[in-house]
């Protein structure tokens, strides 16, 4: 009970001096002792595992080695940092103690109720917490909760100064080397205990390291040094303090430091190190000495691993005295003895191929430098410069041992065959030779390494043994890893790699004895020797000389087949081995040119390939190759020997035209400078449709920038001039020319395209605008028909979801491959760094292009609103085709019995707020169309009613129609049109050259106003008759006249209108109608008609039908030539709109472009501006930083002579 009662007094919600002891006891001596004690055992792991490159200047810490930015949570130090969070979570007291009576009097009981922790102990707690995150690698973290103790424990200035000198500690690792500096002078400058002395002095030397300044970090890190602990970490320390002195010059004290370094019995790969860095810092007098004392250290069987180092440090020695060969001999030795083949490998690798390139012996140069690359790591500050140069040399190489190779092949062709069976034999007992002493290595090693396997397997069964089989990490937990990227497992792996295999050099089939025969087959049978067959079941015949050899003789190197095969004995053998010789001595000259800038070596490759070849296929070439490097390097005689040569065997060439130009140096000087605003022009000029331009800047662009890197862009934009104006043949011999002479550029792959479709038959013309037939249905069978599936099926809202631009058009309305160039080059002019795909696809008797890769609709309606701007391709083609966004999903739906308007209809009632534009025209579009339509079915209606109405008046019979009188032929004039009054009776004008005609019953028909198809009637019958009349015979004239007249009397006599006739008396009419000016009936007896010719009325009532037919159609052509004139002008107007506001929108553009100028120009003055402030903050904060480092050992040297004259004082 008693028990129970002071655990229970002990609570954190009690703040009493029993309970803060109790706390601070149980989470000292529970919680954080675990935490402590497994920070401290990985911590040391930390250091003894860390792997240093002692030939670079090493970190001052090993945690300095992790990522500046940590990329996968957790770390070794977890458990540390979880005991430190449970101790604090178990053990913090943060309720304020009772108050005594009088405590604002009293400053302890002030500063006692101002902390927010009283677990005194719990603070080291949160120090583990944050050092576990630092060492993790999570400094960012670190940094923040280093910042929460300095505010957590304001209190108590250690704990502050402590947590400040952390958080810069976790700047520097970040790089963050300003804000580290900042911190530490505001630490300097407010001051803090002496107890944090040693931690200050231990992050400022690390500072000063990180920002390499070696004259100040030499004497903070001797301070450092003499009161570092760690045995270890000191001996570290001194070795970059030699490392620092030697950079500095100091080689006398290098040397001394170095020599510490050694003779404190460091770990054996730090000891070595320091005594070849004591070699390197030896004055060079004493040379001797140094050779010495590395040949010493290259026989000691302890230096077995490091013996690349040892004969790198030698041929440091030997350049020193500029004695190259030796220099050569101990790198190479250094590589050839190489253990570890780690870093210092690849640095010995290095030195020896810039020996190499540096005598220009490119060939022995490239394997060096290759091999250096797979044993450096891409962190190491000279992979770039071995990078490239091992790439430019790999590509050389090719063609150097080409040339050497077939060089070799031909001296052997021209040999007498026993002294090339000679060579080959020799050559044959060189590889059997060598085989055989890789074989004896191989089984030593072999041999050694069983040896070696069994002594580990018996060390393994001992009991109590520490060694164990290499184990897979495992693939969850925080600790899970991949396998390689744990140097402690690869390590056991190439430790029983090596005591099964031995060592092996790492190249292609090393378990293989002959590497020389492919694991494929080679001849015409297969492995067991049996006879091959083809496809279709036939033998494979053998061929002639693989007829007579077993199998596998052609690729073994130690037959003479294998290397008679390869040898060119025949004309055509000869000549494929001459042309491979050309090309590699072209490339190996064009090379050394441009990528190692040789001239001299270049021009005597190119003079030797003219001299074995002197017709070869670069002559042109590299003529112009050699003037150009006259130029460049100011070589007149070059460039006047390579200029005549080029025009004397070249004179019609591009080149001689170039290099015939007096100003061309300039020209090419001047060619990067110019050419991109000459493009910007033309292209702008393409924009507005001025063809004439974009070509004539072509042709001068190309006569006088022939290699401007802009050419293959300027002949696109030129050749698509010609689909402006349609030119088809222009067109593919320009986009022709561009696929064969630039066929690597960016824009030949369009261009090929475009070339593809017009080889295909592809046409470029200007179609006809037509309305869109808005209900064309997909997906319908042939009676129109929908499944009832497919009815089912309706468009969703997926706004989100990948978008398409859809544009319909009719066939035959529109060409589809003008189309497709239009949104082609529109796409290829506004969108560089965004790819459409543009697809074709038919429906019926209409066809589809789609515009896809829209992320969603947002994107889709963005592109919409740019083709119908002013500079968009749409407006041209808006009545033809029509546009519409639409979702992969509804796409898959509208080809599933769905129509354009059954999905405009939804997209506007979905969409219509974000796309008003585009429903607004949809509506107007089907309107127009809805308006067009029922204009020509009008037409079509009134058209049959007037044919309908003519025929039924010409079929009706008229009632003893007597014949006319046959009367001398005059000339025919028009009858007038009397006024009509509705009382009177309607009468008939005769023509004034027929004579009246009687009927039995009298005919009465109401004669009204003519109408203006009546008239138009009139003149197509008098243009008709006169050209009639002149056809024919004089002869014949009257006959003819007479008839028409009386064909047209019929005509006129048997017209009718629809509305009743009024009848009237009958009065008799004078015979004369000619003396009579008002109109009347005519009635004649039946004894006058004798003299009346017959009338063919078959042929007068078919007439009215032939004139109707060819009179609509006549309307009709006129109808559509009035539209297509209205069409042009409007088309014509919004051309010169569109030209204004292309005008208007290339002025603003301008205009933001050269805001945007000065913006940029703007912001770099600010940066400058601010750079300039920075360096000279970092240049004042220098000065005081050296002022109160001054001012501080001043108070020192004064403080120590005050304690000196004080102790003298005493002593006395």
């Amino acid at each position: 009970m008693a028990l129970l009662l002071a655990v229970a007094a002990c609570s954190t919600k009690k703040n009493t001096a029993a309970s803060r002891r109790w706390h601070a006891f149980t989470a000292r001596y529970n919680t954080y002792f675990n935490g402590k004690t497994s920070f401290d055992e990985q911590l040391e792991a930390m250091q003894n595992n860390y792997h240093e490159n002692y030939t670079e200047r090493i970190l001052m810490y090993p945690v300095s080695a992790l990522p500046k930015e940590k990329s996968s949570p957790g770390g070794p130090f977890d458990r540390a940092i979880l005991k430190g969070n449970k101790a604090i979570k178990q053990h913090s007291i943060q309720k304020k103690p009772n108050r005594k009576s009088g405590w604002r009097g009293d400053a302890h009981q002030t500063a006692m109720m101002k902390r927010e922790e009283y677990n005194p102990f719990l603070k080291h707690c949160w120090m583990l917490v944050a050092e576990g995150q630092f060492y993790n690698g999570d400094f960012l973290q670190a940094a923040a909760t280093f910042s929460y103790i300095a505010r957590h424990y304001a209190t108590e200035p250690e704990m502050v100064a402590a947590a400040h000198i952390w958080q810069a500690r976790c700047y520097a690792e970040m790089g963050w080397l300003y804000e580290t500096e900042s911190a530490l002078e505001r630490l300097q400058k407010n001051g803090f205990p002496a107890a944090n002395r040693k931690e200050y002095d231990r992050v400022y030397a690390d500072f000063l390291v990180k920002s390499n300044r070696t004259e100040q970090a030499i004497p903070a890190l001797r301070k450092v040094i003499g009161t570092e602990r760690n045995r270890r970490q000191r001996t570290r320390m001194r070795y970059l303090l030699g490392q620092l002195l030697a950079e500095a010059g100091q080689r006398d004290e290098a040397y001394r430091e170095f020599g510490r370094v050694a003779s404190a019995s460091p770990p054996y790969e730090l000891e070595f190190a320091a005594r070849i860095r004591q070699a390197e810092v030896l004055p060079p007098a004493r040379w001797q000495q140094v050779l010495s004392m590395l040949r010493r250290m290259s026989k000691s069987e302890k230096n077995k691993d490091y013996l690349d180092q040892v004969f790198m440090a030698i041929g440091d020695v030997y350049m020193s005295r500029r004695d190259t060969t030796r220099a050569i001999e101990a790198y190479t030795e250094g590589v050839e003895k190489s253990v570890q083949k780690g870093l210092d490998l690849a640095i010995c690798q290095i030195k020896l191929g810039d020996i190499y390139f540096t005598r220009k012996d490119y060939v022995r140069a490239q394997p060096c430098f290759s091999d250096a690359i797979s044993a450096m790591p891409q962190e190491y500050r000279e992979y770039e410069r071995v990078s490239r140069l091992s790439s430019v040399l790999d590509e050389l190489v090719v063609h150097v041992e080409a040339v050497h190779l077939q060089d070799s092949l031909q001296a052997l062709a021209r040999m007498p065959e026993k002294e090339r069976l000679a060579v080959i034999d020799k050559i044959i007992a060189e590889v059997k030779e060598k085989e055989k002493r890789e074989a004896e290595e191989a089984e030593k090693e072999r041999y050694l390494a069983e040896q070696q396997g069994r002594g580990s397997d018996l060390v393994q069964q001992r009991p109590g043994s520490q060694m164990n089989t290499p184990q897979m990490p495992s693939l969850g937990g925080s600790g899970s890893q991949f396998y390689f990227y744990n140097p402690q497992t690869v390590a056991q792996g190439k430790t029983q790699f090596q005591n099964r295999w031995g060592k092996r050099v790492n190249q292609d089939d090393w378990r293989r004895r002959d590497k020389a025969m492919p694991l494929t087959d080679i001849g015409r049978t297969d492995t067991t020797g049996h006879q091959r067959f083809d496809e279709e079941g036939n033998p494979i015949a053998a061929d002639s000389t693989e007829a007579q050899l077993p199998d596998s003789i052609a690729s073994d190197p130690k037959t003479r087949e294998y290397y008679l095969q390869q040898i060119p004995l025949s004309p055509e053998d000869v000549e494929a081995s001459n042309v491979i010789i050309a090309d590699g001595l072209y490339n190996m000259g064009m090379i050394y040119k441009d990528k190692l800038e040789n001239m001299p070596l270049a021009l005597h490759t190119f003079d030797e390939l003219e001299r074995r070849f002197p017709d070869n296929k670069y002559r042109m070439d590299y003529y112009f190759q050699s003037y150009l490097m006259g130029l460049r390097y100011k070589d007149k005689a070059l460039e006047a020997r390579s200029r005549d040569r080029l025009v004397k065997a070249f004179p019609g060439s591009d080149y001689a035209t170039a290099v015939a130009d007096p100003n061309y140096e300039y020209h090419i000087r001047m060619m990067d400078r110019v050419q991109d605003s000459i493009y910007e022009q033309a292209y702008n000029r393409y924009l507005k449709g001025d063809t004439s331009f974009v070509r004539r800047s072509y042709r001068e662009f190309s006569h006088t920038y022939p290699l401007a890197t802009l050419m293959p862009k300027f002949m696109f934009i030129e050749a698509l001039t010609y689909v402006q104006s349609g030119n088809v043949a222009s067109f593919k011999s320009a986009l022709q020319t561009l696929v064969e002479k630039y066929p690597t550029a960016d824009v030949t792959e369009l261009a090929s395209e475009m070339l593809k479709g017009v080889l295909r038959g592809r046409t470029l013309v200007q179609g006809s605008l037509t309305g869109m037939k808005w209900d064309l249905r997909f997906g319908s069978d042939e009676f129109g028909e929908v499944s009832s599936l497919d009815s089912a099926r309706a468009f969703v809202d997926e706004p989100q979801s990948p978008h398409r631009m859809v544009l319909l058009y009719p066939k035959g309305a529109v060409d589809p491959n003008a189309l497709l160039y239009a949104v082609a080059a529109y796409n290829f002019a506004h969108f560089e760094v965004k790819s459409f795909d543009l697809s074709t696809e038919e429906a019926g008797s209409f066809g589809l292009l789609i515009v896809s890769g829209f992320s969603n609709l947002q994107q889709v309606l963005e592109y919409y609103d740019m083709i119908y701007a002013p500079k968009g391709y749409a407006r041209t083609v808006d009545r033809a085709v029509m546009f519409f966004p639409i979702s992969d999903a509804n796409y898959e739906t509208l080809l599933h019995g769905k129509s354009p308007s059954d999905y405009m209809a939804f997209f506007a009632e979905t969409y219509g707020r974000q796309a008003p534009k585009l429903v607004a025209r949809w509506r107007t579009q089907v309107a127009a169309d809805a308006r067009e339509a029922a204009r020509e079915d009008k037409a079509v209606e009134q058209a049959a009613d007037e044919v309908k109405e003519r025929v039924q008046d010409t079929d009706e019979p008229t009632i003893n129609e007597p014949k006319p009188e046959e009367v001398t032929p005059t000339e025919e004039k028009p009858a007038e049109e009397p006024a009509v009054n509705p009382p009177l009776p309607t009468e008939e004008v005769t023509p004034a050259d027929t004579t009246a005609v009687t009927q039995d019953q009298p005919v009465v028909t109401k004669k009204g106003k003519k109408t203006k198809a009546e008239k138009e009637q009139e003149k197509a019958e008098k243009a008709e008759k006169k050209k009639r009349e002149k056809a024919q015979k004089a002869a014949e004239a009257a006959k003819k006249k007479q008839e028409k007249a009386a064909k047209k009397q019929s005509a006129t006599s048997v017209r009718r209108r629809k509305n009743k006739p009024i009848e009237q008396p009958i009065e008799p009419v004078p015979t004369d109608t000619t003396a009579s000016p008002e109109p009347a009936l005519t009635d004649t007896t039946a004894a006058d008609t004798t003299a009346v010719p017959e009338v063919d009325m078959d042929t007068v009532l078919v007439k009215p039908k032939e004139i109707t037919l060819e009179y609509l159609q006549k309307r009709r052509e006129v109808e559509e030539r009035k539209s297509r004139m209205a069409q042009e002008e409007k088309a014509q107007t919004q051309e010169e709109k569109r030209r204004e506001s292309a005008e208007q929108r290339k002025q603003q553009l301008k205009e933001r472009e050269a805001q945007r100028k000065q913006k940029a120009k703007e912001a770099r003055e600010r940066m400058k501006q601010r750079e300039k402030e920075r360096k000279e903050r970092e240049k004042a904060n220098k000065q005081r930083l050296k002022e109160k480092e001054a001012a501080r050992r001043a108070a020192q040297r004064e403080k120590e002579a005050a304690r000196r004259a004080k102790a003298k004082e005493k002593s006395r």
